[in-house]
């Protein structure tokens, strides 16, 4: 006799019992950070079976703690709900310009910037940023730094979407998001959250920021807990690259005794691409590839073992959505080991790359990247995303 299990879907929608204390400390040498216990309803961790709590630093204004939930908030958020928001905003607080990004797995599957007022409108950016992944839109959270429109919200509830956190939300938003709620039909439970923009703002993430009382905590599989002051960039403006990038020819006899120089320059436009791919790549999975093109994330390759094989994930994915990556710059977390990569890249018609450098085959990579007259811009930082 077969056994019954259509039962357990229930179990995505059923919160468990939480057995946590209401406050928790930690303490460092004679500095004690304190922590609550968020008041709002949570469902369950990373799976249904696993009791969760979520507990916010109580000196820090933006936490979990101060989302304000305008629907959903009965059914509770699970932590990968949070997570997937969390990493929503960690993208979003770069840009100052109207953005949309679509999360999935703690990964962008779909991102998009306003880059040219004249043409386009912060209504349209999400259905760009769907536009890029849109196989893998089903089920993601998606995130605003802009306030949802009805027309905005009208497109989120054509696919089904897990969660929207945003600024803000007209009224109409809010009544066309509620609109099937406690039925049947697509988007019944879609958790919307309010956030605050100017918290948002005030989160460290630039190389300078001050990051005291910021930790990111982290535990191993036997419960040692590890440390580490949050990821900050260097690269605030596309002005901070390095669009010349050399390396010394440490062998006269080779290469005419020159050094190694990137010859071909990148475009103001590439730049601000390139700027574009290295804020979202901040928070892509090592090992990290995300090609942009007017703003527009057309592939994303993560949590590949090797580097090719991240670049070869993004260009397979690309060609799966149908997206062309002419004309595009990719963004690489982490430095090339050979020269593959750019070879690859240059194929597909990539016009630019950024890079942090510092690889022992760095004079390779410049060397294919003038063969392909592909201008290589350098970070001088790593970006890895290890989790």
């Amino acid at each position: 006799m077969a056994t019954d299990v259509s039962s357990f879907k229930d179990a995505y929608k059923t919160a468990i019992r939480a057995d946590f204390p209401q406050t928790a400390e930690l303490t460092l040498g004679e500095q004690g950070i304190v922590f609550h216990r968020v008041p709002m309803d949570l469902r369950y961790g990373t799976n249904p079976h696993q009791p969760f709590a979520a507990y916010a630093p109580v000196a820090f204004p933006l936490s979990v703690g101060s989302l304000e939930m305008l629907k959903g908030g009965k059914a509770g958020l699970s932590l990968t709900n949070l997570q997937d928001m969390s990493q929503a905003l960690s993208i979003l607080r770069y840009f100052a310009q109207p953005a949309t990004v679509a999360m999935k797995h703690l990964n962008p599957c779909g991102f998009k910037v306003l880059t040219n007022p004249d043409s386009e409108v912060p209504s349209s950016l999400y259905v760009d940023a769907r536009r890029g992944d849109e196989r893998s839109h089903f089920g993601s959270v998606v995130g605003f730094n802009y306030p949802v429109t009805a027309g905005i919200a009208e497109e989120i509830m054509k696919t089904f979407v897990e969660g929207v956190i945003a600024p803000d939300y007209s009224e109409k938003a809010l009544e066309i998001l509620r609109r099937n709620e406690g039925t049947k039909k697509l988007n019944n439970g879609v958790r919307v959250a309010k956030y605050d923009s100017v918290a948002l703002a005030a989160v460290p993430k630039f190389v300078g920021d001050s990051v005291e009382g910021y930790l990111n905590l982290r535990n191993l599989v036997d419960g040692t807990i590890t440390l580490e002051t949050p990821y900050l960039t260097r690269i605030r403006r596309a002005e901070d690259f390095v669009t010349d990038p050399m390396i010394p020819n440490s062998d006269a006899a080779k290469n005419g005794g020159k050094d190694y120089v990137v010859q071909a320059k990148p475009t103001p436009k590439q730049l601000q691409d390139a700027l574009t791919a290295w804020w979202l790549n901040v928070n892509v999975r090592s090992n990290g590839i995300v090609f942009v093109r007017d703003g527009m994330a057309l592939a994303v390759g993560t949590g590949q073992q090797e580097r090719i094989g991240a670049v070869e994930q993004a260009i397979a994915k690309a060609k799966q959505k149908g997206h062309s990556l002419e004309g595009s710059v990719m963004s690489s977390d982490a430095f090339f080991p050979s020269r593959d990569c750019i070879d690859a890249v240059a194929a597909e018609g990539v016009k630019a790359v950024v890079w942090p450098a510092g690889s022992m085959a760095d004079s390779q990579v410049i060397e294919a990247a003038n063969e392909h007259n592909i201008p290589l811009i350098a970070s001088l930082e790593r970006c890895f995303l290890h989790i």
